[in-house]
């Protein structure tokens, strides 16, 4: 087939079997596909009801014109809430106050998606922050991303939140 994405990965996810890749090891930035493991260790390591407050580096720190879900300083939210956010519209400020609930920081939480990584046999992916914005350093391939995806896929709440076409979320 004729891609234009300089990587990519078909994968049949039951066999493993490689149906078409291109580049599959070429380390590439991930961008907001960041958010899957982000999710991940959301899932892992939260109950969905835990309130989460937002602080003023995750309103703060996305730069202007990227997705937002428009949350305020000292709000608070659901773990459940924020997934929603993270993962329907891509929200990079949710991704901070997961970050931020779980670890402490964008910095402590980042080694927590690295050790992920490395349980999940991931040798050619590295993370700096949860959301996936532009930052050296922070990369993955084609092919581990597929292994990110399909651990996230076997998730009943991940599935369920991936598969929501809509939803709104009340302070």
């Amino acid at each position: 087939p004729t891609t234009y994405s300089p990587a990519c990965l078909l994968m049949d996810m039951d066999s493993g079997k490689i149906l078409y890749e291109k580049n599959m090891e070429e380390k590439r930035y991930p961008a907001s596909t960041t958010k899957i493991m982000t999710a991940i260790l959301a899932l892992e390591n939260c109950d969905l009801s835990e309130k989460a407050a937002v602080s003023h580096n995750a309103v703060y720190s996305i730069p202007s014109g990227y997705t937002t879900a428009s949350i305020q300083v000292g709000e608070e939210f659901t773990i459940e809430q924020m997934l929603y956010a993270l993962l329907l519209p891509s929200a990079n400020d949710a991704a901070v106050v997961i970050a931020e609930h779980i670890s402490g920081s964008v910095e402590e939480f980042a080694k927590l998606m690295n050790e992920k990584a490395k349980e999940m046999g991931l040798t050619n992916s590295h993370f700096i922050v949860p959301h996936g914005l532009d930052n050296d350093g922070h990369y993955t391939t084609a092919y581990e991303l597929a292994k990110i995806a399909d651990y996230a896929l076997k998730i009943d709440k991940f599935k369920e939140i991936v598969s929501t076409q809509s939803t709104t979320i009340y302070i």
